[in-house]
């Protein structure tokens, strides 16, 4: 069940190291170097396909447009991340690969479906794979709840339509997070409960 206090967020130790790594990629980059300088770590997918410049689909993950980007990812990292690293079926090593690979998947749907011209920056995949776990886990062990979790789901894809925000990075993000909470989360359940 999705219930945070402070001792979960005690135990998130992962969410907030990762939290402190784009925090600190922020300060780093808003204060010490000049703002261009971010353009050398966020997708453009022009320089992704022309020059092969592949590592932009990750180091884009920890880089935020400004503060309130920044702050809306970090309170969704907070609060996903943590029900998700809380739960005893997903391990660490499990965790990491929902939060990478959502935004990997994220990113290359951007690259796929954005014009050459687009930049994108944001760990909003990355989250959106741990909304996607979220869901799934609230889905198998609270289908009560299961109303809430599609609702609050629904609010965040809807918003995922404003302006300036890539649709795609979350859509992409929230499959596969919902492909990886399947097979890291329900099948792994089965497998325990046929014991």
């Amino acid at each position: 069940m999705m219930v945070l206090d402070i001792e979960s967020l005690k135990d998130a130790k992962i969410t907030l190291t990762l939290i402190f790594v784009n925090v600190l990629m922020f300060v780093f980059f808003s204060v010490a170097l000049p703002q261009e300088n971010i353009l050398l770590f966020v997708q453009i997918n022009r320089n992704v396909i022309t020059n092969h410049e592949f590592w932009r689909l990750f180091t884009s993950l920890f880089f935020h447009g400004d503060i309130l980007h920044l702050f809306s990812n970090m309170l969704g990292l907070l609060i996903f991340g943590a029900t998700v690293e809380n739960n005893q079926t997903i391990s660490n090593p499990k965790y990491l690969i929902i939060y990478f690979i959502s935004g990997l998947i994220g990113n290359l749907f951007t690259l796929i479906l954005l014009p050459l011209d687009a930049i994108s920056l944001g760990a909003s995949g990355a989250i959106f794979g741990l909304i996607g776990v979220a869901f799934i886990i609230v889905a198998t062990d609270s289908p009560p709840l299961l109303f809430y979790a599609i609702f609050y789901i629904a609010y965040f894809v809807v918003a995922s339509f404003a302006p300036g925000i890539n649709l795609w990075a979350h859509i992409f993000g929230l499959l596969g997070g919902i492909i990886f909470g399947y097979f890291f989360y329900v099948r792994k359940r089965k497998v325990r409960l046929a014991y």
